[in-house]
């Protein structure tokens, strides 16, 4: 997490948007509305695993929406509230850390502004803990160990508890009961220790990572967590990590076909999808496809444009990829406000 952006002073409470039809002149405009898969995108294992299966591989579906969101913003919280989407603080269009906490309905292409974080924060995870959307960690000019708590219809959060120490560049998985965090450093340090929470107030460790990392993109399945990339001492890996909740036991089961940072995963209708990133100097748009029982990747679709530091969240009728970063030609950063659907199908 750099440490030189200022916090903006939050939005209006109760603002109402229309998106605006159209999507941003970020995305290609030669792209379609739906990419399919899978494609060749080999990776290697640690050790061989079992047969992959035989079913039919269920076709990814790239939707860029004819919607934007008021502001571009990036390294945010998003969080599945119902039909809508929760997006809490992030960096917005003037690189600047915001405390906004929007509410965005894509069936009705609306954004409105629901309330504000207690305190401005980006880098942070997130997890929805007892019908509550929590934010932990992240920061502005320094990590944060305080935890944020906002009802999923919104309005003022409150900081309901600490995190044993602060923690920035941290990502969060998190199952119906308990949200696990990963990754991250204190602003000077790396935080091997996993922690889990009920109720985003008291937290205890559950495992220690085999490689520390930073901007790790993190999913829970049953009783293991998977580690994709991060950065380990400042530099983008390749690692896939497994990591046992039952013994707490952790180990690099696998290789990403390239080092990758800065990504998003989810898991839509038990497909684990790890989502753009970048391997230290390009972007990337690949939209891969896990298979945990064979610790590989095979591509299963691109987003529209090449992008990092994006959030995800589930709804009913699909994954939202919201925001993001992207490089101009000159190197510059720059966010997006595009919000892009993926949805499989048989």
């Amino acid at each position: 997490m750099p440490l030189s952006r200022r916090a903006a002073v939050p939005a209006l409470v109760g603002l109402a948007l229309t998106f605006v039809a159209g999507c941003t002149s970020t995305a290609p405009t030669t792209a379609s509305s739906t990419q399919s898969g899978p494609a060749s995108r080999p990776a290697t294992a640690a050790a061989p695993g079992p047969a992959p299966t035989t079913a039919a591989t269920p076709t990814l579906h790239v939707t860029p929406l004819p919607v934007t969101l008021p502001t571009t913003v990036s390294r945010l919280v998003a969080l599945p509230a119902g039909d809508r989407i929760l997006l809490l603080g992030g960096l917005d269009s003037g690189r600047t850390t915001t405390a906004a906490i929007l509410s965005v309905a894509p069936s009705a292409g609306t954004v409105t502004t629901v309330g504000h974080l207690a305190q401005a924060t980006h880098d942070a995870g997130g997890a929805v803990l007892g019908g509550r959307a929590v934010v932990i960690g992240g920061g502005v000019s320094a990590s944060t160990s305080a935890v944020q708590t906002v009802p999923l219809s919104g309005g003022s959060a409150s900081i309901s508890g600490h995190l044993p120490q602060a923690r920035s560049d941290d990502a969060v998985a998190s199952d119906s009961t308990t949200a696990y965090v990963v990754g991250g450093y204190t602003g000077s340090t790396p935080l091997p220790e996993i922690l889990a929470t009920t109720d985003g107030v008291s937290f205890h460790v559950v495992a220690h990572l085999a490689l520390t990392v930073r901007y790790p993109a993190v999913v829970v399945v049953g009783s293991t967590l998977w580690v994709f990339g991060g950065e380990h001492q400042g530099i983008a890996i390749d690692a896939i990590q497994r990591v046992d909740l039952t013994t707490g036991t952790a180990s690099v089961a696998g290789h990403l076909p390239t080092p990758l940072a800065h990504a998003a995963a989810t898991v839509l209708q038990g497909e684990i999808l790890v989502i753009g990133g970048t391997d230290g100097r390009t972007r990337q748009r690949t939209i891969d496809r896990f298979d945990p029982a064979t610790v590989t990747m095979a591509a299963a679709g691109a987003l529209p444009a090449p992008e990092s530091d994006m959030a995800v969240a589930v709804l009913a009728d699909g994954a939202y990829v919201v925001g993001g970063e992207i490089a101009d030609v000159g190197g510059t950063i720059t966010a997006l406000s595009t919000i892009t659907r993926l949805s499989v199908s048989p």
